[in-house]
């Protein structure tokens, strides 16, 4: 009966980290779909992937003090890049 229930638990918790995977995907496309048609309204500001001028400037000034980590820590929590994402942006940034 034991076996019966932990073989049930380990089903249960497969199917449902395939859903939350599917749904994350999910989410992803839309937000993509989302920044394309901010994109086309000329509605910039509101896509997820916006940097204002105020932050950008912030990410300048860590970045010339050598606090890369910081950077791409406070740019990822203010957009929806992924960290690699993030990390290229830090490292372009003039």
């Amino acid at each position: 009966m034991v076996y019966i229930n932990f073989v049930l638990l380990i089903v249960i918790v497969l199917i449902c980290s395939l859903e939350i995977s599917k749904l994350k995907k999910q989410i992803a496309q839309q937000q993509k779909q989302l920044d394309e048609l901010c994109a086309l309204t000329g509605q910039e500001s509101l896509a997820s992937g916006y940097i204002s001028d105020a932050l950008k400037s912030e990410l300048l000034a860590l970045k010339n003090a050598g606090k890369d980590v910081r950077a791409v820590k406070k740019l990822r929590e203010h957009t929806a890049m992924s960290l690699l994402e993030a990390k290229e942006y830090i490292d372009k940034l003039l």
